[in-house]
């Protein structure tokens, strides 16, 4: 007793199957295949060939991290680790920075990054010392001490 138009599980199952093995049919012929064999001499001469990477492009992808006592480290508060980047001490909901490079972690024994310029220690005792006679010269308001209650 069965109705007309009534699909069963048997004529569902013969659709899947003729649907799924139509894709494969046409994925394979619209792929090409590769043409290039597994012991071609020309790819193999590009892996031997090593490539010296300058200290300017292993800066460039190192994307602001330095590597320091073995690990990378980003001066706005995290560290890489096992790819992935965790923070440390930068402020919550602030979104992480680029990962370092590929070649940057490649190279990372044999780049040390530029120097950072000294800041605030860089000042001579005479810049100090003027800055402060500056600051006690200026007139400030006077402080609010009492209450009015």
């Amino acid at each position: 007793m069965s109705r007309r138009g009534h699909i069963t599980n048997k004529t569902l199952f013969m659709k899947r199957t003729f649907l799924f093995l139509l894709a494969c049919a046409i994925f394979a012929l619209v792929l090409p295949p590769s043409t290039v064999s597994a012991k071609d001499p020309k790819r193999s001469e590009k892996k031997s060939t090593a490539h010296t990477a300058t200290p300017a492009e292993i800066a460039k992808s190192a994307n602001g991290w330095s590597f320091l006592n073995g690990e990378w480290v980003h001066p706005a508060g995290y560290k890489f680790i096992k790819n992935q980047v965790l923070r440390t001490t930068a402020k919550a909901g602030r979104t992480a920075p680029e990962p370092p490079g590929k070649l940057a972690l490649e190279n990372a024994q044999n780049w040390k990054p530029a120097p950072v310029p000294p800041q605030e220690s860089a000042k001579t005792e005479a810049q100090r010392k003027a800055e402060e006679k500056q600051k006690n010269i200026q007139s400030r308001p006077a402080p609010q001490t009492g209450t009015h209650i």
